[in-house]
């Protein structure tokens, strides 16, 4: 089970939570004690130890990472082994896009752009270095503290020559859903192949939607070979066309067809009107392929540039080691937080709760002709007025775009439906209070609403209870759920921030019971709790 290293520690880490688990690892958050900083510790599950195939990839993928230099991409702090437990130390970025997708559905455009362009530069880099990833998708993508992309698990990487999608057991490696064709078809890859896989993200960050899926791996990668791909608009039509066009060349089912190297990529996206305006009318280093993409009259900037001139300067060096002329042709897990529909209108106004809809498009205005010899007349904007509050510092979305931290109050279109969701974006992943969502139906234009959305993080507490058939109960003050746990578990238990009565009972010993309240930057170790048991 994951939780058998929680509370333990592995060389100098201390664990102190689940973080996720994969197939053949389980990721915590866990302490350096020696720098006295947090990290992501990755640990071969316990059946792979000893297994030559498994530990060989786990190997990999720290020996990879480690050797890939790039803000985007992962640091790799530490490798070693442990009373047989494998781990690699990497920077700690807890939260990933494949858990914000599920908590948010899809993002805006400007916010797709923007990821986009540093998981593009960091495959620029890969690539560069001879190596492609294999198995892009959200949930590789981690989000650091800015909300920048960095790329994580490598364990799929392979060198650029002779880079297979099958291995040695004949099965074909990666994830269906974002395969490219020619993985599919078990053929041999390059870079582009992890370009689709980049189209296939940004599809379903924009869209909330995949553009392929199936009941099984087969129905997919069928799909992936034979049938043209969606276009995003068509699902979400605010999209602008130039981000639609991007996407689908990425989605081109031959590789000829796509950008021919992640360079190409930066440049379509840095080019895009919703792009950041830092990365705008930057100096193109593709070539009139992606002219379609530019948009003129916005300010240059330097960090995307700075981004790029590393990754050329990576991509030069390989290019002159092999002699060649011109650019290269270069090629889920946690469970979401459950959705509480429980709100309190302070007006006389009532929400009707819903699942929320994807196409979040407002209605067109209607329109009639003028009277011959009046003057035109715009139609005046319906409106409603909304004034919403969050605790714990959510952040609030309308109609899935941010609105606010914590607070929003003013006037919005009127829609036959305003989804509204409050999220602790940084909260663990199975924390269950992270997120509270309503939709607003039934309304009329001048109409006010306050709502109050009572979200709340989780934090680990800790308690090493003696004797060891203890029962642990906290007792929600604040109205909210009771946890109960055991005397182990108890070592790291998940609770929602707020005012508790902690209970210990076991047979033949006086009950324990303490006041607590829970909050952030608790203490690391687990606090002493022995309860008195008379003989």
């Amino acid at each position: 089970m994951p939780d058998r290293y929680l509370g333990r520690t592995i060389g100098k880490y201390r664990v102190t939570r689940l973080l996720g688990a994969g197939a053949y690892s389980w990721v915590y958050e866990a302490v350096d004690q020696d720098l006295e900083i947090p990290v992501a510790l990755k640990v071969l599950r316990p059946e792979y130890a000893g297994q030559d195939a498994a530990e060989t990839r786990f190997k990999r993928e720290a020996a990879t990472a480690a050797r890939l230099r790039h803000p985007n991409i992962v640091t790799v702090r530490d490798v070693g082994q442990v009373d047989g437990a494998a781990f690699v130390a990497m920077d700690l970025h807890p939260l990933t896009l494949g858990r914000r997708l599920s908590l948010m559905g899809r993002l805006p455009e400007p916010e797709v752009v923007r990821l986009g362009l540093g998981i593009a530069a960091a495959l620029a880099t890969a690539h560069a270095s001879g190596v492609i990833h294999r198995d892009i998708k959200p949930d590789n993508i981690l989000l650091d503290a800015d909300g920048e992309a960095v790329v994580a698990d490598f364990g799929l990487a392979r060198a650029l020559a002779g880079a297979s999608s099958v291995s040695a057991t004949n099965q074909v490696l990666g994830t269906p859903q974002y395969f490219s064709p020619e993985q599919a078809r078990g053929l041999e890859l390059d870079g582009r192949s992890d370009l689709y896989a980049l189209g296939v993200t940004l599809f379903r960050a924009a869209t909330g939607k995949l553009p392929f899926d199936g009941e099984d791996w087969y129905a997919v990668a069928r799909q992936h070979i034979e049938v043209p791909a969606p276009s995003p608009r068509s699902v979400v039509p605010e999209l602008t066309p130039e981000f639609d066009a991007m996407v689908l060349r990425l989605l081109a089912k031959e590789p000829g067809d796509r950008f021919a190297n992640a360079v190409q990529a930066v440049d379509a996206l840095a080019a895009l009107p919703t792009a950041p305006e830092r990365s705008v009318n930057l100096p193109r280093l593709a070539s009139a392929t992606i002219e379609a993409f530019r948009l003129p009259g916005r300010r240059r900037s330097g960090w995307v540039a700075a981004l790029l001139l590393i990754t050329l300067v990576g991509v030069f060096g390989w290019l002159v080691s092999r002699g060649g002329v011109g650019l290269p042709v270069i090629g889920e897990r946690v469970d979401s937080a459950l959705a509480d529909t429980t709100v309190r209108p302070t007006v006389a106004l009532t929400p009707t709760d819903s699942a929320p809809a994807v196409d979040t498009t407002p209605p067109p205005a209607t329109r009639t002709a003028p009277a011959v010899g009046s003057r035109p007349t715009r139609p005046v904007p319906r409106k409603v007025t909304l004034d919403l509050t969050a605790t714990d510092s959510a952040e609030l979305y309308l109609n899935n775009r941010q609105v606010g931290t914590a607070r929003f109050a003013g006037e919005v279109d009127l829609d036959e439906r305003l989804e509204l969701h409050a999220v602790v974006a940084d909260a663990p992943t199975n924390c269950r209070t992270a997120r509270r969502d309503t939709v607003l139906t039934g309304l009329k234009a001048g109409d006010r609403v306050t709502l109050a959305f009572a979200v709340r993080g989780c934090v680990p507490v800790r308690y090493k209870v003696q004797p060891n058939d203890a029962r642990v109960l906290f007792k929600s003050l604040d109205g909210g759920s009771s946890i109960e746990t055991r005397a182990d578990s108890a070592v790291s238990v998940l609770v929602p921030i707020g005012r508790y009565v902690l209970i210990a009972t076991a047979p033949r010993c006086l009950a324990y019971t303490d006041t607590i309240v829970v909050k952030r930057g608790g203490s690391t170790e687990p606090k002493p709790l022995k309860m008195i048991c008379p003989e």
